[in-house]
């Protein structure tokens, strides 16, 4: 998982400048920047105020959605006769 590109894609989702978001966090507008290019990692307690203010926890923002597998069986399949 690319933390930063989801943290971009949850601020860009909300509106939000990277500069706005660095404000509502106490953070600077470049560390949001290094954050999203995954050049540096913010901490638990960082990451949880960063998600705070795109109005997420920890848990939904690392909840994986599972693809969901279609298969098809013997079963599914018919033949149409003209």
């Amino acid at each position: 998982m690319n933390i930063g590109s989801k943290i971009r894609q949850l601020r860009m989702e909300n509106g939000l400048t990277q500069e706005e978001l660095a404000d509502r966090c106490e953070l600077t507008k470049g560390f949001i920047s290094q954050v999203e290019r995954e050049m540096t990692s913010p901490s638990i307690a960082t990451l949880q105020d960063i998600l705070e203010a795109l109005g997420t926890t920890l848990s939904e923002f690392f909840a994986e959605e599972e693809d969901e597998k279609i298969v098809f069986t013997s079963e599914d399949f018919f033949e149409k006769y003209d």
